[in-house]
């Protein structure tokens, strides 16, 4: 059985839409209606639904700004769009937003019902992907997926090529990416291959390539509105170019960062929808010259490093890393990147995997990543200068990470300051007492990631409270007052609250209801306009759905009449 959310702001067109597909042949077990945008993203984000069918031309928000919002919030959601309206742009930009149909009103019955039953068919059937359907059928197509792997390689890799180089790779590649005129980016794809398919089994070597296969024939798919390539990288990974139109590059840094994470949103959910593999995707920055696809790429490798700190995170920016401070950790010899990601990683408590299994811990810890750095150290101890200088990167690098997750607590970091923690020490004492003081690092460090984490988290639910009266808040809004993207604040505002973003709104919209119904005589009207609600119904939907009673049953008990 299937829930149905229709969004118009005709009330007449939202009740025939809803008694038609109720009583059609379908098998439609609810139908819910919102009158605009704002009250569909209220009702999507308190229960689950296999369909939207939303208007263009509404007040407040537009079908189109609820279909960007949709794709931000849950990207694999179907959406049909009903219109009165037959401009060409409306059409165009409905079904690059994801649109599965574009219908004309009045709509027909039958063709209503026809396209409502095969986009809820298609949903049903989208997972079952036969993997070695997608595999090379002669050699001849191996050989050209080999030439066209090298030259995507060659095209990230290759520092100082000229123009004519880049003509010939593109020529090589095949694809839809442009030498000038839009601005490119890498994601970098890290498929979690321990098990996959809709079985969850244990993947073997010979079906992991088939799945990576497959992965990369459903991304290139899912990236074509950004020209996107997709090809292999190194172990589970892969490398994704993409490109956007110079006018969609020139918004504002938020609408970038919408873009950015619909890309990321977009890759996440449809991997997990049709290959049931969980990914995690690393993005660099834009850049609008295919010879800075070299740096890019870089920029990608970091942001996906970033996940051995934030494994519940699937989207990484490399402009999140750089507004917390994290370049310079990801700048450091790999073996002290290594060091420091295990200490976090002993730091966090014990996941969980989306489906509930314990995420599994690491092979090596700190302790033992330490030890195998001290035997490169004493490796070193005849040359008694270059010991200093490698000593010297790893405690003086790891002493400033201190610094970029935390503010300077003076005699509790000026007690880890190297040059007096290791003062008079002979190079064999030094090794012996470093094991110590990565012990009292890490409690100091995660203390300061703790505070910083709890920082940005009461900025947030600061904002909430000064905002919640804003039919009109976004998401965006909310990452814009921390800068950070949005998939980040979600993800963090979980990590730490327990519940997310929308469920906070929520919350603080339905206390100063309760706090004016009880407390003043306003109608219910202006208590709705108060607390961020336009339409009063919508209101009194939401108040009870929360609370379990209505806003006037609230008042009445309340009062004791």
């Amino acid at each position: 059985m299937y829930r149905v959310l229709v969004v118009d702001d005709e009330p007449r067109v939202c009740a025939g839409i809803k008694d038609y597909l109720l009583s059609g042949p379908l098998q439609i077990s609810d139908v819910e209606t919102a009158s605009n945008g704002f009250e569909a993203l209220d009702c999507l984000r308190m229960d689950a639904y296999d369909l939207v069918m939303t208007d263009i031309q509404m007040g407040m928000m537009n079908g189109i700004e609820l279909m960007e919002a949709i794709l931000l919030e849950q990207p694999h959601l179907p959406v049909i769009v009903i219109s009165a309206h037959e401009k060409f742009d409306f059409a165009k930009m409905s079904l690059r937003l994801g649109a599965k149909d574009y219908l004309i009103k009045p709509v027909e019955l039958e063709e209503l019902t026809q396209v409502v039953g095969r986009v809820l068919r298609e949903k049903e059937e989208a997972g079952r992907l036969t993997l070695r359907e997608s595999a090379p059928k002669d050699s001849s197509e191996l050989l050209q997926k080999a030439k066209r792997q090298e030259a995507l390689m060659e095209l990230v890799t290759a520092r100082e090529l000229q123009e004519k180089d880049y003509r010939e790779l593109l020529q090589d590649i095949g694809g839809t990416l442009k030498e000038q005129g839009a601005s490119c980016g890498i994601a970098i794809v890290h498929l979690d291959l321990s098990k996959g398919g809709f079985s969850q089994q244990e993947i073997t070597l010979g079906d992991r390539k088939l799945l990576k296969y497959a992965s990369i024939n459903i991304l290139e798919e899912s990236l074509s509105d950004w020209c996107g390539v997709a090809f292999n990288g190194f172990g589970n990974q892969l490398v994704c170019v993409i490109q956007l139109e110079a006018e969609e590059a020139a918004g504002t840094p938020l609408h970038l960062n919408s873009r950015l994470n619909l890309i990321g949103q977009t890759i996440v959910m449809n991997l997990k929808q049709y290959l049931n593999v969980t990914a995690t995707v690393g993005l660099s920055s834009l850049s609008a010259s295919l010879s800075m696809l070299p740096k890019l790429m870089e920029e990608a490798e970091a942001a996906i490093e970033w996940r051995k700190l934030h494994p519940d995170n699937r989207i990484l920016y490399y402009a999140d890393m750089a507004s917390l401070g994290s370049l310079r950790m990801m700048d450091w010899v790999a073996k002290v990147e290594v060091l420091v990601q295990k200490l976090k990683e002993e730091d966090r408590s014990e996941g969980m995997e989306e489906d509930g299994s314990p995420q599994p811990r690491p092979v090596l810890g700190p302790k033992e990543e330490l030890q195998a750095m001290l035997m490169m150290l004493d490796g070193l101890a005849g040359s008694e200068g270059l010991f200093h200088s490698c000593f010297g990167i790893l405690v003086y690098r790891l002493y400033g990470l201190l610094f970029d997750y935390g503010v300077d607590k003076s005699d509790s970091f000026r007690r880890l300051d190297p040059d007096l923690y290791f003062r008079g020490m002979d190079p064999g004492v030094k090794s012996q007492a470093l094991i110590r003081y990565m012990q009292e690092l890490s409690v100091l460090l995660k203390a300061c990631i703790s505070e910083r984490d709890q920082t940005v988290v009461t900025r947030i639910k600061t904002f909430i409270q000064s905002h919640y009266g804003n039919h009109e808040l976004k998401i965006q809004d909310i990452a814009g007052e921390v800068h950070f993207s949005p998939a980040y604040i979600s993800y963090l505002f979980k990590k730490e609250t327990g519940a997310n973003v929308w469920d906070y709104v929520s919350e603080v919209r339905m206390e100063e209801a309760k706090r004016l119904l009880a407390g003043t005589d306003r109608k219910r009207y202006e208590i709705s306009y108060q607390v961020g609600y336009q339409s009063p119904e919508h209101f009194s939907r939401m108040f009870k759905r929360l609370t379990g009673i209505t806003p006037a049953d609230y008042r009445k008990a309340f009062r004791g009449n």
